[in-house]
């Protein structure tokens, strides 16, 4: 999630077009030319063509960020469904658009259609083969899928015909004064470009289904998905939820923020997140997990658009907002906690060009490979730490390239996943994991100097056990505290999200049962009541 305090066409484009007060704003070329010699089998056909494109909004003025409406430039809608539908709404042909936009399909002659493109990317599930499908869809209105329609006209008797058609931006010059049929057409091709990324690596990815929610209605408030109160552009889980308020926050073209959103469906799906979210900023010290998958976020979405460029615009006309730069960017707090650090990391072991402690180029087919393999099945919680050190397994020459990346972070050569050396907060002297065993117990004394209401997200929050069940069985956590009345607890199996034993019970001794198999798990405890000066022991029996 992108926290903005710097904290995841109904079926017919006439339904949304008058929804949204407009009609549909297209541009379209109607042309019919002879076709040399057309062989027997098409003789009685009409080989219809076009390109499609979106009109695209650029960023300008890094010292005063903003979005350049003098400067809208047309892109091709690459990959999406397009079809050639009848009066009655039946789908005559389909087609995919190519990488510049380009489609082409047949018919018989006389048939009048309308060309309608849809915001989707479609490929079925084929042995071998990639497949997905990626929907842009209205959360205000009953979440259907835009879709931008051309006119209903004949193809007429000739041989060919050609139809290109522009989603517009929408822009009237001061303000948006029409359909803004371009935006979910904008989303989409970032969708498109970080899918391709993927692809380059693994040609056969199968990329499980994702809704993808914006309206110009979407606004960051807390309150009803339904009117657009989605808080902020964020990934749930499930599905991608992109502001679009006008004179508030649109982010349909700050591609930045949309990829770093796509890139927690990605390191989900593909890879594994435990990451609990919550706030984060510039400088904090974040807990490990949250700060790896911000970092994550910022990091991936530099490298699936092959741009260190990240901004945010907002405000009346979208004319303020914020922007970093991944590669020559630096931190006010650098280390394993911060997610600049970890964004800065990721970005440095993937681009090809040499900087201050950079001189590793791998680019992205050997990350993917660690993040679907290793780092989604670590006996850890994912972090820097368990990703930095399956890099240097899967890289051994390397290792001294990956130390001097990371040194350039103030984080000193990483030797484990467990991050071991290094403290729950510089105040404190726990050790990032506590380590439990069977018939044993361990205290831990966490340390809260956060804000509250915030340190939930800082480090020293959620404090880490790690322990080994040498056989299958039936096994008791009991954690003690004599200040708090609310403790929880959760342990996960090594590679698996899935909770294996627990207690959430409230008072000051709280006990969890369950029947455990053999290997490594990993614990989270914290006390939600935020009791200063408190020790927790934990029995593991």
């Amino acid at each position: 999630m992108r926290l903005k305090i710097n904290f995841y066409f109904l079926l017919m484009v006439m339904f949304v077009f008058t929804a949204c007060g407009g009609d549909v704003i297209v541009e379209e070329v109607n042309a019919t030319s002879p076709s040399p010699s057309p062989s027997s089998s098409s003789v009685n056909k009409v080989a219809l063509s076009g390109k499609v494109t979106y009109d695209f909004v650029p960023f300008k003025g890094v010292a005063q960020p903003s979005l350049d409406y003098s400067s809208i430039i047309q892109k091709p809608i690459r990959g999406a469904v397009v079809k050639a539908v009848d009066s009655g709404g039946s789908t005559v042909a389909t087609a995919i658009s190519d990488s510049t936009g380009a489609y082409s399909m047949s018919m018989a002659k006389s048939q009048t259609v309308k060309i309608r493109v849809s915001a989707k990317l479609y490929q079925a599930v084929t042995t071998g083969k990639s497949s997905w499908d990626f929907e842009v869809k209205d959360n205000t209105k009953a979440n259907a899928l835009y879709v931008m329609e051309g006119s209903l006209t004949s193809v007429g008797t000739g041989t060919t015909q050609t139809r290109n058609l522009n989603a517009s931006s929408g822009w009237g010059g001061s303000s948006y004064t029409s359909t803004r049929t371009a935006a979910p057409f904008a989303i989409l091709d970032v969708v498109y470009q970080a899918m391709h990324k993927i692809i380059s690596a693994q040609s056969d990815a199968v990329f499980p289904p994702l809704d993808i929610f914006w309206s110009k209605n979407n606004i960051a408030s807390d309150g009803d998905i339904s009117l657009g109160q989605i808080i902020t552009s964020h990934y749930n889980g499930t599905a991608l939820y992109i502001l679009g308020k006008e004179n508030s926050d649109t982010d349909e073209y700050d591609v930045g923020v949309v990829a770093h959103e796509w890139s927690h469906y990605y390191e989900a799906q593909f890879s594994r997140s435990d990451s609990e979210g919550g706030f984060h900023t510039g400088g904090d010290m974040l807990d490990i997990r949250l700060a790896f998958g911000e970092g994550f976020g910022n990091g991936m979405s530099s490298i699936f658009r092959d741009d260190p460029l990240y901004y945010d615009t907002m405000g009346s006309q979208q004319s303020s907002g914020w922007s970093m730069n991944i590669e020559s960017g630096t931190g006010s707090n650098k280390g394993w906690f911060s997610e600049g650090s970890i964004q800065r990391i990721l970005y440095d072991i993937y681009d090809s060009q040499d900087d201050a402690g950079d001189r590793l180029s791998l680019g992205f087919a050997p990350i993917h490979k660690l993040l679907i393999g290793k780092e989604k099945n670590t006996p850890a919680f994912t972090s820097i730490f368990s990703f930095i050190k399956g890099l240097k397994d899967e890289h051994p020459a390397d290792a001294d390239a990956i130390d001097s990346i990371t040194s350039n972070e103030n984080i000193a050569p990483i030797t484990d996943i467990y991050g071991t050396g290094r403290t729950n907060r510089v105040e404190n002297a726990n050790p990032l994991y506590a380590t439990l065993s069977v018939g044993g117990s361990v205290s831990i004394s966490p340390n809260y100097t956060a804000t509250v209401g915030a340190v939930r997200s800082k480090l020293g929050f959620y404090n880490f056990i790690k322990f080994t069940i040498p056989l299958n069985g039936n096994y008791t956590i009991t954690a003690k505290s004599g200040s708090s009345t609310d403790l929880d607890f959760y342990a996960y199996k090594a590679g698996s999200k899935e909770i294996a034993i627990t207690s959430t019970d409230t008072g000051s001794s709280i006990t969890g049962t369950a029947p455990l198999t053999a290997g490594d798990y990993r614990m989270q405890i914290f006390d939600n009541n935020l009791v200063a000066g408190q020790t927790f022991t934990i029995t593991l029996n």
